[in-house]
């Protein structure tokens, strides 16, 4: 007998009855399957849910930080953080926006008190970045005061002193613009003993701020240079973490002073 005719004598041989009690078994075999990869799913929907309802958690502890550079996803990020945190907080508090020096003072809210403060600080941030993120991390939030920092990141991005002044100018009539209610408040740039190269150029950055804010309505300046050199002049390294750009509590410690001592020179109510 040829095979093809073997086949066919096999299949059918097998009684109807056989034929007919498979068919559940085939079905249930299916159902069986089909219910353990719905299950998977359903756990790993139910894992990411987890995970991103701890994520915002963190978020809102502000356990999450927004050190840089960041790239557009982390500024997102950031962003979100602000919102989780802040966002429920009332309008008109003292906001301080972009600095990475303001982003790694995690003591900020406790040394500014009794002033309501919100730290929106980002690293690597510029004036280029600060103006395309204002519209999420600084305008919502509708502060009475708000701190600004010089940094050397433009410095560090090859910009020249020509290009930073016209940008701080844009930079800062658009904030006046957008908040009409708001006062600045523009910390010079500081000494920084990891970027020495920069420290020229600064103090004339900081001459031209002090000057711009001197004839600008809504603006105030805080020179923190003599606070922050010797009287010599010389940096003082025992301000800075080990990078040398960036302050650390004792650091931070004397700007809290200044800044309080500029506050109730303005008049500004806690």
């Amino acid at each position: 007998m040829l095979k093809k005719d073997r086949k066919t004598a096999a299949g059918a041989a097998l009684p109807p009855a056989v034929k007919k009690a498979a068919l559940p078994g085939a079905l249930l075999l299916a159902a069986l399957v089909l219910a353990a990869v719905v299950n998977l799913w359903l756990f790993a929907a139910l894992l990411l849910a987890a995970l991103a309802a701890a994520f915002a958690f963190l978020l809102r502890l502000g356990m999450v930080g927004c050190t840089g550079p960041l790239l557009r996803p982390g500024l997102a990020l950031c962003a979100k953080k602000f919102e989780l945190r802040y966002g429920s907080r009332p309008k008109g508090e003292i906001v301080f926006y972009g600095a990475s020096n303001f982003t790694f003072w995690k003591t900020l809210e406790d040394d500014m008190k009794p002033y309501a403060a919100q730290n929106h600080g980002f690293g690597g941030s510029t004036d280029a970045l600060m103006e395309q993120q204002a519209e999420r991390m600084l305008y919502p939030y509708e502060p009475s005061v708000v701190f600004l920092q010089t940094g050397s990141n433009d410095n560090a991005r090859g910009l020249t002193l020509e290009q930073i002044q016209r940008n701080k100018e844009r930079l800062f009539a658009e904030y006046r613009s957008r908040l009409p209610q708001a006062r600045f408040v523009v910390m010079s740039g500081l000494p920084l003993p990891g970027r020495p190269q920069y420290w020229q150029d600064i103090q004339t950055l900081n001459k031209f701020l002090a000057d711009y804010c001197a004839r600008t309505e809504r603006m105030e300046f805080i020179d923190a240079t003599a606070a922050m050199t010797t009287p010599e002049g010389a940096f003082r390294p025992e301000y800075f973490v080990r990078d040398g750009i960036h302050l650390n509590a004792q650091g931070h410690a004397v700007w809290t002073r200044l800044m309080h001592e500029k506050l109730r020179e303005m008049g500004v109510q806690p």
